[in-house]
């Protein structure tokens, strides 16, 4: 079999038999294999892809210069450099005021959508995809609460739009210039800077006019993330238990009465505590609630009484015991407790350390519903009293030393993994934060079949399941206190306000602009430009010296260069080639080959990620255009190209998808019965239009 002669092993499928030599073989079943990994999410693609360029690498399918070769190349260099720029961009705040004057004050939802996709489509073409959403869903969901829309109509349409306009130029997307960067290892010819947009801007615009038109029909209406839900169900989020001055357990650890009370410690959030508890010790005032017609809408008892007073609907546990039948006893009273979690004469204990101490009038305040809390206080009964559970909402944790914060979990976050139940804990030792609610990506979440919009407070004591990355968790941070930017997809902060910026922060565009005019005129190479900009604004000022690390996706980077040795041993062990025959032995006509090939690349990015799907189609689009005698290859490289960015409908396929599914509240039907329309116009776009720009002869 290793013998001389290099035997091929033929295998028959029906009526078609393939012959390939064993190298070819091999390297097919490792394809086969890291395909079903990545389709299945059982690994990071970026590690799934490196064990399998080791694995050819140590049987020989590949010599050393052959695994190198992507982890050396200009491409690579240039995405990296690329990050560090692009964070500097951000200083200068630009894009920023510009979103916000596109939106206007008064539009319609289409109008609308049809300025942030407009935008969003050319910005893109410019701007790194990721960094670029990032920036835009605070200001879109501000603006749609400002005037009562969803936000649901115009996060999926933005993101959709982002990915089309990385396809104007070589640096809108990494898999650009993952193609670029191996058809000059083959000696092959390139595609110039604005190349892509030949064919992407004709067929984006077209697509990106019928997406606009037709958004309505597809996407949910009324959805949105977290802080949609902090506002309206900011009641069932939140109860606070007050330590009454004769508790059993003041002197004692607040930890050791929550174990008492059977409450999970993880819930714990801060502790509000007055600085002369004697003050704030009012008698509850009798209340009714008020006819209105929101508050009817509360669910449990008392909670319209909260903005009836101006203090919070309480209910006091006078004692609480089990009958024979083993049922809850508790007598329960809708109260307000005037002044309770009032800013003045109040101090902080945030985050709460574990040897803390109970006071007489703390408030302990808890990310569990009020039945929740009831229900395990009724499991209590051999401590007594000492304790009044109060209903809270959830925009009461919040001081003027503290802030919420929205994040979308990556792939890098190191409590991905761990499990939902313990979150609160998580959260509290890595990054000093308190957990107060979690809405699982779709399939991955607390509760098994759960959609997007279903939320689980931190302290739910039936959160089963692990953190996955794509998740949305709802934070109560220290104001200003800076979080990992690597860990999370995306990082919003609701209420912040942009500090004034000056003439100095607008440079970072201005060279960015001159940089990328030349490139795109081929003065200056991409690669120069990006690191020159890349010394620029670390020099500035715009970039730390110290954080330039820190913004490069290095995972993203170990992805492409194993990719690229990917393409380099289906090249080598002879697989692209007999691929390409089979292809060629189907006998479509030249259009519909480069259609189909197209529909491929597609799907492939749909199930995997985009840089491992160029990396499977380069290798063959070259072998192919040889076989059918074309002049030059362009024509199917950049269909591949082309196609590896296209993929519209799994959100678990692009980074821009899960940064906006948690926000957006959507779920993974929302993006199939969606993504799949938009594929569908890509598909019959490329096969017409592609042919007449660069002509199959």
């Amino acid at each position: 079999f290793f013998g001389a002669g290099r035997p091929k092993l033929s295998v028959a499928f029906g009526c078609v038999e393939i012959a390939m030599e064993w190298e070819a073989w091999v390297t097919l079943a490792v394809i086969f294999i890291f395909l079903v990994v990545l389709a299945l999410d059982l690994a990071p693609p970026d590690l799934v892809m490196l064990t399998s360029l080791t694995f050819l690498w140590v049987i020989k399918i590949i010599p050393t210069d052959a695994f190198l070769k992507g982890f050396c190349s200009s491409g690579l260099a240039t995405v990296g450099a690329l990050f560090v720029v692009v964070k500097g961009m951000d200083a200068s705040g630009s894009v920023d005021r510009a979103f916000r004057f596109i939106l206007g004050r008064q539009t319609s939802v289409r109008m609308a959508r049809a300025r942030i996709c407009l935008v969003m489509f050319l910005l893109s073409g410019l701007f790194n995809n990721t960094p670029l959403v990032a920036l835009i869903i605070p200001i879109i969901r501000e603006w749609a609460r400002s005037r009562e829309f969803a936000p649901s109509l115009f996060l999926m349409p933005a993101d959709f739009a982002t990915v089309m306009g990385g396809l104007l130029t070589m640096i809108g997307t990494s898999t650009n210039l993952q193609v670029n960067d191996f058809l000059s290892q083959r000696k092959q010819e390139t595609f110039g800077f604005l190349e892509p947009g030949y064919v992407g801007l004709p067929v984006g615009i077209v697509v990106l006019t019928i997406m606009v038109l037709i958004s309505d029909w597809f996407l949910p209406k009324n959805k949105g993330g977290l802080f949609r839900e902090l506002r309206e169900k900011g009641d069932d989020l939140v109860t606070a238990l007050e330590v009454t001055p004769d508790s059993r357990f003041v002197g004692k650890r607040v930890l050791d009465l929550l174990v008492a009370c059977q409450v999970p410690t993880s819930s714990l959030l801060k502790i509000r505590r007055p600085l002369h508890p004697a003050t704030h010790q009012a008698q509850p005032e009798r209340i009714g609630v008020a006819p209105d017609a929101d508050l009817n809408q509360r669910k449990g008892a008392g909670e319209g009484a909260v903005a009836a007073a101006g203090g919070h609907a309480a209910l006091e546990v006078d004692e609480v015991g089990l009958d024979s039948r083993g049922l809850v006893l508790a007598s329960l009273e809708a109260e307000v407790h005037p002044g309770l979690l009032q800013e003045e004469g109040i101090t902080e204990v945030f985050p709460v350390p574990p040897e803390e101490v109970a006071q007489a009038g703390d408030i302990l305040l808890l990310s569990m519903s009020r039945d929740e809390v009831v229900e395990a206080l009724g499991r209590w009964n051999t401590v007594g009293g000492g304790v009044r559970v109060s209903a809270v909402h959830a925009s009461d944790l919040v001081c003027s030393g503290s802030e919420f914060v929205e994040v979308v979990l990556g792939p890098n976050c190191p409590i991905v993994g761990q499990p939902i139940s313990r979150g609160g804990q998580l959260f509290e030792s890595v990054y000093r934060t308190c957990l107060v609610a979690v809405r699982p990506r779709p399939g991955k979440g607390s509760q098994p079949g759960s959609q997007s919009e279903d939320v689980s407070t931190s302290g739910h004591p039936r959160a089963s399941g692990t953190f996955a990355p794509g998740d949305t968790a709802m934070l109560v941070a220290p104001l200003g206190a800076e979080l990992p930017k690597s860990d999370f997809l995306m990082i919003t902060r609701v209420g912040r306000v942009q500090p004034p910026r000056k003439l100095y922060d607008f440079f970072p565009l201005v060279l960015f602009v001159a940089g990328l005019c030349l490139a795109a005129t081929e003065i200056v190479d991409m690669l120069l430009v990006a690191f020159v900009l890349l010394l620029v604004f670390i020099a500035g000022g715009w970039v730390k010296a110290s954080d330039y690390a820190k913004v490069i996706d290095w995972r993203l980077l170990v992805l492409i260069g194993a990719s690229t040795g990917m393409s380099e041993a289906m090249v080598r062990s002879g697989l692209s080639k007999e691929l390409a025959e089979i292809l060629k032995s189907v006998n479509l006509p030249d259009r519909w080959m480069l259609g189909f090939l197209f529909t491929v690349m597609v799907i492939v990015t749909e199930v995997v990620t985009n840089n491992a799907a160029v990396a499977l189609g380069l290798p063959i689009a070259l072998d192919l255009a040889k076989s059918m005698n074309l002049k030059s290859h362009k024509p199917l490289t950049m269909a591949v190209m082309l196609g590896a960015s296209v993929g519209f409908a799994m959100p678990m396929g692009y980074a821009t998808h899960l940064m906006v599914m948690g926000p957006g509240g959507y779920t993974v039907k929302d993006f199939l019965k969606f993504g799949i329309v938009i594929d569908i116009f890509w598909i019959i776009g490329i096969t017409a239009i592609l042919p007449a720009i660069y002509p199959l002869e």
